[in-house]
């Protein structure tokens, strides 16, 4: 007669094995899920910084482009950090009909009160050709076609008279990482954020050259380190 042989669990020492194994394993596993997650994360947050930085170039550069006259290049938190200049926001010819307080062209259409201050002196209009030359005169509305102004002028322009409207701007970098655009009246906006380095200079005449550098928000959580991103443009302007 076949005799069964008695079924025997595991002894000790196996269980202790195997519990040694499975604890191997799942470290392993666990510190490949953290590295995981580390990458994931911090990719995350270099492509969001790399996109804002880009983002905050092409606004500067859009702005330097328009630049009217000369530029003002000064230090605020690192060298050269800020850039203060007159923007042109548009030009033409005077149709004439002006009086005193007005100055129309009857070739715009602009949005009404477009030009409308929201401080004193925000948008100004300078007579650059004609009868007026030399005039500036801060505006305070505007129709399709017209510009009003608080203050006369000293000499009328008329239909030879060229103008041009202007906006005074700031590019600089504030104690709280903050790039910003500041126009005239005070008015501030917020470029980018985590910028550790922004400096300009003028190669030449007409030339601005622009370098960014920024920074993840929160260091790599394996490294301890955090991102950086710089960028360099050099802007012609237009004017």
């Amino acid at each position: 007669m076949k005799t069964l042989k008695p079924e025997t669990a595991f002894s000790h020492v196996e269980v202790l094995m195997a519990l040694a194994i499975s604890s191997i394993l799942f470290t392993g596993m666990f510190q490949l899920y953290l590295s995981s997650a580390s990458s994931a994360f911090i990719q995350g947050q270099t492509v969001q910084m790399k996109a804002e930085a880009r983002t905050a170039m092409d606004l500067m550069t859009q702005d330097v482009r328009q630049l009217y006259g000369s530029a003002t290049i000064s230090t605020t938190l690192t060298p050269n950090d800020t850039l203060s200049f007159t923007r042109l926001e548009d030009s033409g010819y005077s149709s004439g009909g002006n009086t005193a307080l007005t100055l129309n062209d009857s070739r715009k259409s602009w949005a009404a009160n477009r030009f409308a201050p929201f401080s004193a002196g925000t948008y100004v209009v300078q007579i650059v050709g004609g009868p007026g030359m030399g005039q500036t005169n801060p505006i305070s509305g505007n129709t399709t076609s017209q510009l009003s102004f608080s203050a006369g002028w000293d000499t009328l322009p008329d239909a030879t008279s060229l103008y041009v409207i202007t906006r005074s701007k700031t590019l600089t970098l504030t104690s709280d990482n903050m790039l910003r655009a500041i126009s005239a009246g005070g008015r501030s906006a917020v470029l980018a954020t985590n910028v550790t380095s922004l400096s300009f200079s003028q190669p030449n005449a007409s030339t601005i050259s622009i370098t960014e550098t920024t920074s993840t928000s929160t260091p790599d959580p394996q490294t301890q380190r955090y991102v950086y991103y710089t960028l360099t443009q050099s802007v012609t302007k237009r004017n």
